[in-house]
């Protein structure tokens, strides 16, 4: 995994813990408004998480924080900068309950000679959650001295012995911890599994899956069963299983050979999840191409030449047009895979290829069974919704599927058109 710019130091942090195990109400996180989490504009802090079950009542969410992120301030000219920020977690069955079955938060402390700090903070949050179950782990990260604030949700699995939160995935050369799954480069990595286990079985897919058809597509969706191209093992050594990601592609590790469940690691393309080649930025133009430009597009010589000349035509000559439509076009793409990316590229699933043509709804709404997305007022019959159906997937918790229907068709390919005549949707 790529760490581009300033070194950046990573810091164990010693925290204050407050556990809270009482139940009571709260409110539903099905009821609450969270389109705000696609909007990347408005996330100035980037908090990451990881969860790991230890034992049949204790799992440990690993926290990272971007110290550079918070404000720091000081009293005095004599007085260092310091900065504060608080993270509170709460757990729930999901995310129609507003039973709280467990809470806990640290307030972390920060002094430094200036007010540009740049390290990670890095720690657990221990959390009761029993064996047997499934749970929703509501946090929120706020900076005390901006008073910003990041909520996430992770969706903790304690019914399954073999499944990915039993997994830590670690740097093997330095130990620091990945809080993410996704990688782009051959990256050298160790692999925890915290029960007695001597190999790993490996599944290895190459990254063939087609993109998102369109939301009036009669074509059925589904997660499929996939052959893998290749399998190995790797075998313990000294506590850890480590592995090599040489290839592009999905990397699904099985602690039983007999049982599906397990961690999977993508490594997708350099420079993932922004777009960095030009060859990147010709796949994603199949959603507004006609089939003889998108021909032309993939078996040009000169791809930046190409993808150039798509946009200037949309935007009627005009450089500084075409400039524009890029830049809302892929970053578009990007952010599709921050958010979206599943077993496959976020901007080749269904909300990535939603998200990409139409942009942020202006409501979602989360349950156990998908979202719901709104573009327009809600319950005015004018507004435009969009419902996406999670499916059960042993690659990923990210799985999303359009309900889709042929009423879908004219309005997608107006859309559609507003791109191809320089407009951005």
């Amino acid at each position: 995994m790529k760490t581009a710019g300033k070194r950046l130091l990573t810091a164990i942090v010693a925290i204050t813990l407050f556990s809270f195990l009482g139940c009571y109400t709260s409110s539903r996180v099905s009821n609450d408004n969270i389109a705000d989490m696609y909007k990347t504009d408005l996330h100035t802090l980037h908090p990451e998480f990881t969860l790991l079950h230890i034992n049949d009542s204790i799992s440990e969410l690993y926290f990272k924080i971007n110290e550079s992120e918070l404000l720091y301030e000081r009293k005095t000219l004599a007085d260092s900068f310091a900065a504060s920020v608080k993270i509170y977690c709460r757990v729930t069955l999901n995310y129609e309950s507003p039973l709280v079955l467990d809470s806990a938060s640290t307030v972390l402390n920060f002094q430094s000679a200036t007010n540009n700090k740049k390290e990670f903070a890095v720690g657990t949050i221990p959390l009761k959650l029993n064996r047997g179950a499934k749970y929703l782990i509501t946090i929120g990260t706020f900076d005390l001295m901006s008073k910003r604030k990041e909520i996430s949700y992770i969706e903790a699995n304690k019914s399954d012995y073999l499944g990915k939160q039993n997994f830590l995935v670690r740097d093997e050369a330095s130990g620091h911890i990945f809080f993410s799954n996704t990688f782009d480069t051959n990256a050298k990595i160790a692999i925890q599994f915290f029960h007695p286990l001597t190999k790993i079985k490996v599944k290895f897919y190459r990254n063939k899956f087609p993109i998102a058809a369109p939301p009036f597509s009669a074509d059925d969706y589904g997660s499929g069963q996939l052959v893998p191209d290749s399998t190995f093992t790797i075998i313990q050594r000294n506590g850890i299983f480590p592995i090599v990601l040489k290839a592009k592609g999905m990397y699904h590790l099985m602690a039983d050979s007999n049982d599906i469940s397990g961690i999977t690691l993508y490594r997708f393309d350099d420079g993932y999840p922004d777009v960095t080649e030009a060859y990147q930025m010709i796949a994603p133009l199949r959603y507004i191409s006609s089939n003889e430009e998108f021909e032309k597009l993939t078996t040009s010589k000169t791809p930046k030449q190409a993808v150039d000349n798509f946009w200037l035509t949309a935007a009627g000559g005009s450089k500084d047009r075409a400039r524009e439509l890029i830049k809302a076009y892929y970053n578009r793409i990007q952010d599709a895979n921050r958010y979206f990316t599943s077993f496959e590229e976020g901007w080749k699933t269904d909300r990535g290829m939603i998200y990409l043509i139409f942009g942020v709804p202006n409501y979602i709404y989360r349950t156990s069974a998908g979202e719901t997305w709104t573009y327009g007022e809600e319950r005015n019959y004018m507004a435009l919704t969009f419902t996406f159906v999670k499916l059960e997937n042993p690659f990923t918790d990210n799985d999303y599927a359009l309900q889709r229907s042929a009423n879908y068709r004219n309005l997608w390919y107006n859309s559609v058109d507003l791109w191809r005549e320089g407009r951005v949707y």
